[in-house]
């Protein structure tokens, strides 16, 4: 069986599991496909432990940790499976996925949203899209593939505050999630649709590209994110998922805690909610003192025993003073 065979059959699989995870894991497999096969191996079972070392040596020239990591964590799935199926003559617990520290994440300010805001312009198709985007982005905290998913049938009609909100599928779980968002970003929304139900497609998606008629990518996303902050002077390198992580900072700001977190962003671990908590250094503390409280209020206590004991021995001491004073005019 050819590599390529192999990973037709893989992700064929994959996506009857993972819907979404599939498109990302066949990019990893085409390119650990191309690397094998410069290397003079077309076959799955000539493929060893080495060949993957190798490849992920070469990835480290031109990747992030982050992504040699990503891409290790994929390769050691789809040789699972095909260990399972007795196609391969190494063990996938050879493929060891690095460790390493993770740098902190940039936020997205409100200043510098505010300035994003201000440059986009509601008059100009273009723009409104692109500030329809960062503002969903910014209420909501939601992925950016979830954003590029979001269809016209998952937008629900206006309750009766006006406001609409969406149900989208968390791309992890594969549950369905409901979305809110504010006053501002529901005007920007229902101006959108107007142009937007205009457009000739066959596609569903809420951002389509008038041009193609195509649905914007993730990738197109990303570049408007990284266009506007250039553009608003913003020094920070941020990305779509700088909204995500200000939206947990925000919620713990507002005196929300990691079960308002999980619940926002949907997270499916809890684990990625508790590390905003540990990100978050005014919660973080807020949080730590109130179990520093009793210790605190006990030295408090001890202090204020202190002044009364000094206190009462003071006045003691001039009652005596006093006394002594009384006994020495009678005496005279």
């Amino acid at each position: 069986m050819t590599i390529q065979e192999s990973i037709q059959i893989y992700l064929k699989w994959k996506e009857s599991t993972r819907i979404i995870a599939h498109k990302r894991y066949k990019i990893r497999l085409d390119q650990f496909a191309n690397f094998i096969t410069s290397q003079g191996k077309r076959q799955l079972e000539e493929i060893n432990g080495d060949d993957v070392i190798a490849y992920h040596t070469e990835m480290k020239k031109s990747y992030s940790l982050t992504t040699v990591a990503y891409s290790a964590s994929i390769l050691k799935n789809f040789f699972w499976f095909w260990h399972g199926r007795n196609k391969i003559s190494f063990s996938p617990k050879e493929i060891e996925v690095t460790k390493f520290k993770s740098p902190i994440k940039e936020l997205v300010s409100k200043k510098g949203f505010d300035a994003i805001n201000k440059l986009l312009k509601n008059d100009n198709r273009s723009d409104l899209q692109r500030k329809l985007a960062i503002n969903l982005l910014w209420d909501t905290g939601m992925r950016v593939s979830e954003l590029t998913s979001l269809k016209l049938a998952d937008i629900k009609e206006p309750s009766a505050n006006g406001l609409r909100t969406a149900i989208i599928g968390t791309r992890k779980t594969l549950d369905n999630d409901q979305v809110v968002w504010g006053e501002e970003t529901n005007e920007i929304l229902n101006c959108y649709l107007g142009i937007r139900l205009c457009i000739d497609t066959a596609h569903d998606e809420l951002l389509i590209n008038p041009k193609t008629g195509k649905p914007f990518t993730d990738r197109s996303i990303q570049r408007w994110v990284k266009e506007l902050k250039n553009k608003v002077g913003i020094e920070k390198n941020i990305t779509p998922h700088s909204f995500r992580h200000s939206k947990a900072h925000k919620i713990l700001d507002h005196g929300g805690d990691v079960t308002h977190v999980a619940a926002i962003l949907r997270h499916s671990s809890p684990e990625s909610s508790f590390k905003y908590l540990r990100l978050n250094e005014s919660k973080h503390l807020k949080t730590a003192g109130k179990y520093l409280g009793e210790a605190l209020l006990g030295n408090e206590n001890a202090i204020n025993s202190d002044k009364r004991l000094l206190e009462q021995n003071t006045l003691l001491l001039q009652l005596l003073k006093i006394q002594q004073l009384n006994n020495s005019i009678v005496l005279n």
